[in-house]
């Protein structure tokens, strides 16, 4: 989509906005990461120092779009470790004949990981691994995402795979209790229209996350979207907007550190991944 497009759609949706047909208001994109071309995340954005270390092989629960097997054996458990004391592990399905053999996906999906906001890194469990092509999914109860590796490339083809990581760790983080909440549900209502059509067509399960990537870098990047974009969504979604705003700046506030295993030092014997 170009930006001229965008310039159009949003020309009209601040007309609708103005009328009396707002809750009929169209959205600005088909989603909010693979439609566009908009570069949310950066290749330069800082990235928190990290390394990763091999756990060793475990029986463990790697939900699978593809059949309802839950429990496998002989799982590969790595620890990725943060400078900032946050930890996650990524399970390693076996189908990859060993974690060696994902060491690319690894790499790439641990600079994704560690751009991550700190609030959202430190309430996320672990990453499901498998190889494959499916599109990613996650478990907001468990705090957990899914990541098939061919998905996984054609992102990073495209140049949008930490825009994937973020959405699905924004549902693993912040699901749970934000889009259940009551605030959220009213700024919903009172804004009656969505930035994308497949949060309007999942308003409980996807509107968090497909909003959430654009108010965090409005927030933290001003003026990386196109101004008119960023003067559109302002008018488009303001109370959800101000809804995230107070979550991002509450979890910033009062975030904690969560370790998978106990942190380790990036001189570990067992360090695979080095800084």
């Amino acid at each position: 989509m170009t930006m001229t497009l965008i310039s159009i759609q949003i020309c009209l949706l601040v007309l609708l906005l103005n009328s009396s047909v707002r809750a009929q208001a169209e959205t600005l994109f088909r989603s909010s990461i693979v439609s566009n071309d908009l570069d949310f995340i950066q290749e330069t954005d800082p990235e928190e120092q990290s390394c990763t270390t091999y756990k060793g092989r475990f029986r463990a629960e790697m939900p699978d779009k593809r059949h309802e097997t839950l429990l496998v054996d002989n799982v590969d458990v790595l620890q990725i470790a943060f400078n900032d004391e946050t930890s996650l592990a990524v399970w390693v399905h076996p189908d990859f004949g060993g974690w060696k053999r994902a060491q690319g996906t690894l790499v790439a999906l641990e600079s994704a990981l560690a751009k991550l906001p700190l609030f959202m890194r430190s309430r996320l469990d672990h990453v499901v691994l498998h190889s494959g092509n499916e599109t990613a999914f996650a478990e907001d109860a468990g705090r957990f995402f899914v990541l098939y590796s061919e998905n996984i490339d054609e992102r990073i083809s495209t140049h949008d795979l930490e825009e994937t990581v973020f959405h699905e760790a924004v549902h693993a983080s912040m699901d749970i209790p934000v889009a259940s909440s009551t605030e959220w549900q009213d700024a919903q209502k009172a804004d009656g229209t969505y930035v994308s059509d497949y949060a309007k067509e999942h308003p409980v399960r996807e509107d968090l996350a497909e909003t959430a990537i654009f108010a965090w870098t409005l927030l933290k990047h001003p003026g990386r979207l196109p101004q008119d974009l960023e003067i559109g969504l302002k008018r488009l979604i303001p109370n959800r907007l101000r809804v995230l705003n107070s979550v991002f700046a509450d979890y910033q506030r009062s975030h904690h550190t969560k370790k998978s295993f106990d942190f380790p030092s990036c001189q570990s014997e067992e360090l695979i991944l080095p800084p």
